[in-house]
């Protein structure tokens, strides 16, 4: 818990069982128990941490924590760490291991993903001219090879399917940011314009800005299909590994509009009749959204302009 939030603040109040780390040895010279020959690197270990109520924790350090040496700590944890194993049978004890692991494992994909700035990316790709920096185009090659590599434990159905389905749809955003992003200078990508390069030639021209409009909107959509990937995870991993998973931070939010003179944040997650068992995937798929693109913009190359896209991947599905 973070004591710093109101949502603690109450539950402290009413009296819910919270727990402190507490450190055996103090990272201060004048704190309970320095030791200036431990190696400092470990001071916000699990070796040098225990988790204590708020009452035990003020007692240990009580003067200075003249009445706790480190030995008498070291012993304490270790017998609780021993009659908690041995409470627990040889499967309780491999579940408990999974789900702490895999806790983590969530917890390194939500800093590979940039989460706390996906906001942030998805306000650039929706630019009327996307764009992209060096540093978020790296980041997010990065976490689609994480995503590729990674094996998933079965334990855990609907979370790995998820994964799955974020994977693909991590696949056709990376592969199509590959081939239709340009560096703009050493820190920008922008999405090319082959349009503006050409001189005075009204077919080629028409031609031209309609490829830049179906890339546009494709990124677009990707963005869209992303942001509902990544809440699918979220979900799932709600419901299988950690009801409190992400319980602070909630879902992350895709913002569109221009960013001058209108914005808008929205919250995007896949409809309970595209997650059904003869669907694993929810993802239409690059192809299918491509097509469906294509064919409305060779009509007319302004046909999606203002046009409600979350509900054109819908149409795409339909089909």
């Amino acid at each position: 818990m973070d004591l710093g939030t109101e949502e603690s603040e109450i539950l402290a109040t009413v009296g819910v069982v919270m727990g402190e780390e507490a450190h055996i040895r103090s990272a201060k010279p004048d704190g309970p128990r320095h030791d200036t020959d431990y190696d400092d690197t470990k001071l916000d270990t699990y070796e040098n941490l225990l988790l204590l109520c708020p009452t035990h924790h003020t007692l240990i350090d009580k003067n200075n924590g003249a009445g706790f040496s480190v030995a008498k700590l070291e012993e304490t944890k270790s017998a609780h760490e021993k009659l908690v194993t041995e409470s627990l049978d040889s499967d309780e004890e491999s579940e408990r291991e999974l789900s702490e692991r895999m806790t983590a494992l969530l917890l390194v994909w939500e800093r590979k993903m940039r989460l706390d700035q996906w906001e942030d990316v998805t306000a650039r790709l929706n630019h009327p001219i996307p764009v992209l920096s060096d540093r978020s185009y790296s980041q997010l090659i990065e976490a689609g090879a994480w995503l590729l590599k990674m094996r998933w434990p079965e334990q855990y159905p609907r979370t790995v399917q998820a994964f799955r389905n974020l994977h693909h749809v991590m696949t056709d955003l990376l592969n199509h940011l590959q081939e239709c992003m340009e560096a703009e200078n050493e820190v920008f990508w922008k999405l090319r314009r082959n349009y503006k390069r050409i001189g005075w030639d009204p077919k080629a021209y028409e031609e031209l800005f309609a490829e830049f409009q179906s890339e546009r909107f494709l990124l677009y959509v990707l963005a869209i299909e992303t942001t509902k990937a990544i809440n699918w995870v979220i979900v799932e991993a709600a419901r299988e590994v950690d009801a409190f998973y992400r319980f602070d931070q909630g879902l992350i939010l895709m913002r569109d509009g221009d960013g001058v003179f209108k914005t808008w944040m929205m919250r995007l997650e896949y409809e309970a009749d595209e997650l059904t068992d003869e669907n694993p995937a929810p993802h239409p798929g690059r192809a299918a959204i491509t097509n469906f693109l294509d064919e409305g913009i060779s009509k007319n190359a302004h046909l999606f302009e203002g046009h409600n896209l979350i509900a054109l991947v819908r149409e795409v599905k339909a089909l």
